[in-house]
């Protein structure tokens, strides 16, 4: 092989390995944890009241079965507040009836009563059999899925629209059957609530 020869091949090597050289790429990675802490935008509280007690979970003793027959009705208001420091959205989950041990005739009235449910009427002419007005939020059989047709709204704090009062009607219609007869009904309304 000539001299000259050599001297191309081995400037042709040299030249390769260096192009190549200055492609080669260095990565360095580096991972640290840190602590983001907790972060709070508030708290949601949603209440239920009726007749001076005010909890989460409330016993709703004020809408009376015992005079419930056939073509007559009870009603009682019952006041939904937002106690927490968020406005809050809220919608009804389930009404149903579950006394203990839930008898045929228990079982039977559930299923023939109607509830009706109704916002800004008067707490007082609610609570005194007065004709439903207001505004409609439910009226149907009890049964678990039982929703308002739209979210009802409430604001935080201690100023206006931070509670409202619903009238909630029972109503056991002229023609259902006897089987419901000696039934009683223990009526339970799961709300939830979250924030806007």
């Amino acid at each position: 092989m000539p001299k000259q020869l050599k001297v191309l091949f081995v400037a042709t090597v040299i030249l390769a390995l260096g192009l190549s050289a200055q492609g080669t790429v260095a990565s360095w990675r580096v991972n640290n944890e840190i602590d983001a802490g907790a972060m709070t935008t508030g708290s949601l509280k949603l209440m239920l009241a009726a007749g001076g007690q005010s909890s989460g979970t409330l016993n709703f003793s004020q809408l009376d079965d015992a005079n419930l027959w056939p073509g007559k009705f009870s009603q009682a208001p019952l006041e939904v507040l937002n106690s927490g420091s968020v406005d809050l959205r809220y919608n009804l989950v389930d009404a149903v009836s579950a006394p203990a041990n839930a008898t045929a005739a228990d079982r039977s009235l559930a299923e023939q009563s109607l509830l009706s449910i109704y916002a800004g009427m008067n707490p007082k002419d609610c609570a005194a059999d007065a004709a439903l007005t207001g505004q409609l939020l439910y009226s149907g059989p009890l049964g678990s899925n039982t929703k308002f047709s739209q979210n009802r709204v409430l604001a935080a704090g201690t100023g206006a629209n931070t509670s409202e009062s619903l009238c909630v009607r029972v109503a056991l219609p002229s023609n259902a059957s006897q089987q419901a007869s000696g039934g009683k009904l223990k009526l339970v309304l799961r709300f939830v609530g979250q924030q806007l």
